[in-house]
């Protein structure tokens, strides 16, 4: 029978293996969260021009030429009716030796320009009848600019003093110191009704209508001149 071998012994310096260790965790520090993905700056829309502030308006050629003496108001805008887009404020009529209105007055430019012309009719009519020497010095005026019915009525058609189409005339002062006025002098002293007729007559010639103290009680103290049109051509005239 063989005798069995011995089993070798271990070295002195021989260690037994070591057994697995737990591995340390490794730690991950968290991901950063991505940051939201931030808006684009609007880009600034381009300035608006600035609004045209200009307001366009018609020149008047007697203003402009001296025929009567004044200035370019703002446009008048009263309602859906009323107003003046170009109107004037006048303070003499006519280029020599102007005639003063005793108030300013608000007409358009068509009414300015035929009150040039009608001024010098009317001086010619004081030195006719009143004489050579005698000058007129100012014209007292009634209604020029209202936004008004014919006559201040509640109902009917819109005057043209809405317009600033017409005007009113109610007296005369003359350089000797005297004054006439429609009232009392339409059927008043021979001078004073002659110069009346004749002034009333040359508007006749002039304006489209003309209205004085025989036409009807509302123009017995004042005579109305206006550039309104009159029938389908706008070539008739009102003379009363």
């Amino acid at each position: 029978m063989p005798t069995p071998t011995p089993a070798p012994e271990p070295k002195p310096d021989e260690k037994p293996a070591p057994k697995n260790e737990a591995q340390p965790a490794v730690i991950v520090p968290p991901e950063k969260p991505t940051p939201p993905e931030q808006a684009k700056p609007k880009q600034p829309e381009p300035a608006k021009p600035a609004p045209d502030e200009r307001v366009y308006q018609v020149a008047c050629p007697a203003l402009i030429s001296g025929e009567v003496e004044g200035k370019l108001l703002s446009p008048i805008e009263d309602g859906a009716q009323c107003g003046v887009h170009s109107p004037l404020s006048l303070t003499a009529i006519g280029k020599d030796e102007p005639l003063k209105l005793a108030n300013p007055v608000t007409t358009n430019c068509a009414m300015a320009v035929t009150l040039a012309q009608w001024s010098n009719d009317v001086k010619n009519a004081a030195q006719d009848i009143y004489g050579k020497d005698v000058k007129i010095t100012q014209i007292g005026t009634g209604s020029d600019y209202q936004c008004r019915k014919v006559n201040g009525a509640s109902t009917g058609r819109v005057s043209e003093h809405a317009f600033g189409n017409a005007l009113d005339i109610m007296s005369f002062t003359f350089s000797d110191g005297s004054k006439t006025e429609l009232e009392s002098g339409w059927n008043g002293a021979d001078k004073e009704k002659a110069f009346w007729h004749a002034v009333h007559g040359a508007s006749c010639k002039l304006f489209m209508t003309v209205i004085g103290p025989d036409g009807d009680a509302a123009h017995r103290t004042n005579m109305h001149l206006d550039q309104g049109c009159h029938g389908k051509s706008c070539t008739a005239r009102i003379c009363q």
